[in-house]
């Protein structure tokens, strides 16, 4: 009898002791955020001023890195799918660019390790011997930057890209889980990707 006791109050301190490191491991995907929020949610959990609201995005202004960035929030049917930082600077050289790429990079693989995947695409290498020129051809489409990390429910993309010497550089944060919804609103040109 004693031992049944026993085994019993040990079975609900593990089964206890699970439920407590489940709440736990349960983190925000992007800020103060977790996918599938509402919209009104998002708003709610978002500290900064709206700079942008449409029917599927949230926008906002802040810094990272002491860089001016836009945060996003993309959302489809009401649910939060994709969360962004997008820089808001412009640089004369633009090699600089790919510091600031660098510099996200960093943090990234301070927070979830190696990336699992890391390019460099060269689409066109006609300044590819030549750095000083390599944000020219990030500009022109030659050249691509991306860094990928997953994460059990997010897939996270560090991307520095460009075409017609406009140039993007930012995080891009992917629900796993609703996949299939961000395929469907593609294919009826409901959301892009920067």
């Amino acid at each position: 009898m004693m031992k049944e006791r026993i085994i019993t109050l040990i079975l609900l301190i593990a089964i206890l002791l699970s439920l407590t490191n489940m709440v736990w491991a349960e983190e925000f995907t992007f800020r103060k955020t977790k996918w599938g929020m509402s919209k009104s949610d998002v708003k709610a959990s978002e500290p900064l001023e709206i700079a942008e609201s449409e029917d599927s995005l949230l926008g906002y202004k802040t810094q990272v890195l002491d860089k001016d960035v836009y945060v996003g929030y993309m959302f489809i049917e009401d649910q939060l799918v994709r969360s962004f930082y997008m820089l808001a600077e412009s640089h004369s050289n633009k090699n600089d660019y790919i510091n600031d790429y660098q510099g996200f990079k960093v943090i990234l693989e301070k927070k979830y390790g190696k990336p699992l995947d890391d390019q460099t695409i060269w689409r066109n290498d006609l300044y590819k011997d030549d750095y000083s020129h390599w944000g020219m051809a990030i500009g022109q489409g030659h050249l691509i930057f991306q860094s990928t990390w997953l994460t059990a429910t997010t897939e996270i993309v560090n991307v520095l890209h460009g075409d017609n010497f406009e140039i993007s550089c930012g995080v891009q944060y992917k629900s796993i889980n609703l996949k299939e919804i961000e395929e469907k609103a593609k294919e009826k040109k409901d959301l892009s990707d920067f």
